[in-house]
């Protein structure tokens, strides 16, 4: 992720309008479209066909699944799916993914019984079979872990696609800074938290020591907050979250992001006071805030 920090807009996986809405993203300026992988809900869309659909209707944006639900997606399979929708799509895709958050209902949805502590395992064997599986070359791939083994399948020809974590306990963390591209927070936790201070320090220690500059590893925030047509009196809530404001309170709160807490970029959901998620709010969001933030980060 580089500055000026990307935007991205979270596409309802839940409703046909996810198309409308990922080509009025492009045309109003975002960076990118993200989809929920949450295979368990059958009123959502299955995450990587809806965006195969969504970058198959767009040009420019980038597109991810966030995150990738690892317990229900082999690696060496998802290494072809992200390489096939990087190929036809000009290469606009990163891949998010995650350990899985919810082990035991990934288990009854035909996915492995895992620990926590071997679902990190898999996910640092997902993230070498990824790069081992693309980039091209003549040399079959080899690989025997615990949680997936390849034996002689040749790389895609497609470079490997950035992989952004949403990684959250140490270990997974430091995984993040020896291999990984970005780092996804947890919904909630912003620019100005202690859980993102004292992740970020264990992600740039274990880059440090794999001889990487931290600064290679983004955090792009998963953001969901109000946008008013006036100021807010509080713009943070009891626990110190964002909340939202209006167009001027979030382009001194991103701006600062950006500048003083090193953020490389936004995914949002953008609602009314009601809560309510429109496609007009998400325009609005692009003209008065993503623009001028642009302009203040260049």
């Amino acid at each position: 992720m580089t500055s000026p920090p990307l935007f991205g807009l979270w596409l309802n996986a839940a409703s046909a309008d996810l198309v409308a809405w990922a080509t009025a993203a492009e045309e109003h300026g975002y960076d990118l479209v993200a989809v929920m992988d949450d295979p368990y809900d059958v009123d959502l869309f299955e995450a990587y066909t809806a965006l195969t659909v969504a970058l198959a209707r767009t040009t420019r944006v980038l597109g991810y699944v966030g995150v990738t639900n690892l317990p229900l997606r082999p690696a060496p399979v998802l290494a072809r799916i992200v390489s096939t929708l990087s190929a036809l799509c000009d290469g606009r895709v990163v891949l998010g993914l995650g350990a899985g958050g919810d082990l035991d209902r990934a288990a009854a949805f035909g996915g492995p019984i895992l620990t926590p502590g071997q679902a990190v395992d898999a996910l640092e064997e997902a993230i070498r079979l990824v790069h081992a599986l693309t980039g091209g070359g003549i040399e079959p791939v080899r690989f025997t872990g615990r949680h997936y083994r390849v034996d002689g399948a040749l790389p895609a020809a497609q470079p490997p696609p950035p992989v952004w974590t949403g990684a959250g306990g140490p270990r997974a963390l430091r995984i993040t800074g020896r291999l990984a591209d970005g780092w996804i927070p947890q919904y909630g936790d912003d620019w100005r938290s202690a859980a993102v201070r004292e992740a970020r320090a264990v992600i740039d220690d274990a880059a440090l020591r794999a001889g990487r500059d931290p600064a290679e590893v983004g955090t792009c925030y998963n953001i969901s907050a109000t946008l008013t047509s006036r100021d807010l009196a509080r713009t943070r809530d009891e626990d110190g979250r964002w909340i939202g404001g209006s167009a001027r309170q979030w382009v001194d709160e991103l701006v600062t992001a950006v500048t003083d807490y090193d953020a490389g970029g936004f995914t949002t959901t953008i609602t009314d006071r009601s809560g309510q998620a429109t496609l007009d709010l998400a325009t609005r969001f692009a003209q008065d805030v993503i623009g001028p933030v642009r302009d203040a980060t260049r």
